[in-house]
């Protein structure tokens, strides 16, 4: 008679998923720490103190390191677990060097955060940018590129993009900058290297 395999009830992760928690592990290690022992550096495009004679708001880029270190910082507490929470959502993989440096690429380009949707033109100006949400977009955008799908992906997730645009505080043009050259890096590179390996979940 043949023995019968026995079925373990509890598999055992396996290396890819032991790097995948761990990687991601440090880097909430590193955000929660960012939060509560380094000061917070927010990016504005347009600032609230920098006007002409008749008040219209004149465009200026922040300091330098704002731009470098604004997906270290986060507003409040509710606003890094956010974050960390998408990060263990998305089942795709992080290359952060790259998205790191989309994500401070895109700061540079127009973009703002409104406090309210209720305030005249002549007192516009934009909230400090900050929070990892731009690095999680640049994530989402490579692994797009990645299959060379946008169209489908975006139809599928474009409420994800669409929602946070009328919500006061919340930058969508740098999500969508952060999504856009994600998916031009990624599908660039697996062009050259023809390479098409899709990731576990392409879901926002």
């Amino acid at each position: 008679m043949p023995s019968r395999q026995k079925i373990s009830l509890n598999p055992q992760p396996n290396n890819v998923t032991h790097r995948f928690l761990c990687f991601r592990l440090v880097v909430v290690f590193v955000l929660v720490g960012s939060y509560f022992l380094l000061p917070k550096y927010g990016f504005t495009f347009i600032s609230p103190v920098c006007s002409d004679s008749v008040g219209t708001p004149i465009s200026h880029f922040s300091s330098l390191i704002s731009h470098l270190t604004y997906p270290l910082s986060h507003a409040n507490i509710f606003h890094l677990a956010a974050n960390c929470l998408c990060l263990f959502l998305l089942r795709c993989p992080l290359h952060l060097a790259i998205t790191y440096t989309i994500a401070v690429l895109s700061s540079f380009l127009p973009s703002f955060a409104l406090s309210s949707f209720h305030i005249p033109l002549s007192s516009l100006h934009s909230e400090p940018t900050m929070g990892f949400s731009g690095v999680i977009f640049a994530m989402v955008g490579m692994s797009w590129g990645r299959v060379h799908r946008f169209r489908e992906m975006l139809s599928r997730n474009k409420w994800f993009l669409i929602i946070p645009a009328f919500i006061p505080n919340i930058n969508a043009l740098l999500h969508l900058y952060c999504l856009l050259l994600g998916y031009l890096v990624s599908s660039t590179i697996s062009k050259y290297r023809n390479i098409e390996i899709p990731p576990k979940n392409l879901n926002l």
